[in-house]
Formats: C-alpha cells, sequence, structure tokens
C-alpha cells in the first residue's frame, strides 16, 4: 500500500469500496481522522463509515479538562452507548477528589506514573490494572506523580454531571 487513501496491493476497487464498517456514531481523534464516507441514520442523525484505523498517540495533543491537573487524548467513543477509550493524564498532587460512581464498567491500565485510590490505597503503577465495576464507589485518587493511564468505560461515564467537571463535555 503506497498512502492512506491507496487501495492495497492484491485488494480489487470493488472490494475496497465496500469495506467499509457499519454506519456508526464514533467520535474521538480515531474516527475524525478516519471517516471515509456519511450516511444519515434514524431520525436524521450523521453516521460515519470506518475502515481500519491507526493512530501513533505520540503524535495527538493533550486537551485539558475542567478539574485542574487532568487532560486526555479521546481515541474513541462510541457517542449512541458512551463507551470509550481515552488516554488520560494526571499531574503530580492531582486527582479526583471525592467518592463517585460510574454508569457502566471502568477499566484502567497504567501506562506510567503512581496514582492512589485513597481510602483503599490501591495504587496503579505502571503494568497495573484496575476495574471498578458498575456502581461501586470509588475515589477520591491522588496522582502520586505524573500518570497516564488508558481508560476504558463500556457504556456512559456518570449517571449525572460530577460536581468538579464545569463542562458536560468532561463528564462523558
Amino acid at each position: 500500500m503506497n498512502s492512506m487513501n491507496s487501495i492495497p496491493d492484491g485488494i480489487t476497487e470493488e472490494e475496497w469500496a465496500a469495506n467499509l464498517s457499519e454506519p456508526a456514531a464514533y467520535s474521538g481523534e480515531g474516527p475524525e481522522r478516519s471517516l471515509e464516507r456519511t450516511e444519515t441514520g434514524p431520525g436524521g442523525q450523521v453516521l460515519g463509515r470506518f475502515r481500519e484505523i491507526l493512530l501513533h498517540t505520540h503524535d495527538l495533543e493533550w486537551v485539558d479538562k475542567t478539574l485542574a491537573g487532568l487532560s486526555h487524548k479521546m481515541l474513541w467513543r462510541d457517542d449512541s452507548s458512551g463507551a470509550s477509550i481515552a488516554l488520560v493524564r494526571f499531574q503530580k498532587g492531582s486527582g479526583i477528589p471525592s467518592r463517585h460512581a460510574h454508569a457502566s464498567n471502568q477499566f484502567m491500565f497504567c501506562l506510567r506514573g503512581r496514582y492512589t485510590y485513597v481510602p483503599t490505597h490501591f495504587t496503579l503503577t505502571e503494568g497495573s490494572f484496575y476495574w471498578n465495576p458498575k456502581g461501586s464507589l470509588h475515589g477520591p485518587t491522588l496522582a502520586e506523580e505524573e500518570t497516564v493511564l488508558l481508560e476504558i468505560y463500556d457504556g456512559p461515564h456518570y449517571p449525572t454531571q460530577p460536581e468538579w467537571y464545569s463542562s458536560s463535555d468532561d463528564a462523558r
């Protein structure tokens, strides 16, 4: 294959034209960079169609959230279900300020740093996997050093917008 827009060797033009995902309401860096075409879905919703997607996350910008010391790189979101995959970064000394629960399962894999759930003393370090089941109270948290986590939700993040976010976009 010569470029991202070229037909790979051994693939016919017809096969390539038909090689698209089902229509979906995806957002985030991956889908936004890889949208092949749009279709109008039920109720006039704009849905995208995609092929394979490859992101080099070091090329993406960190986007600050309204909670001081927290930023993210949104890799993928299913806008219809609220499920998402993001890199999140906590600056040293920052964290989530209070106990809370999620409206879906939260999964985190620590890529670097030291991130502690204060009440339980669970500390994520490089290579740690953390699962917070839907509805389970947890937090507050503290980043003991700059921490980067791969965070996955299998549905919406919160049942209601937490008080520590002044933007509803940050709670999605």
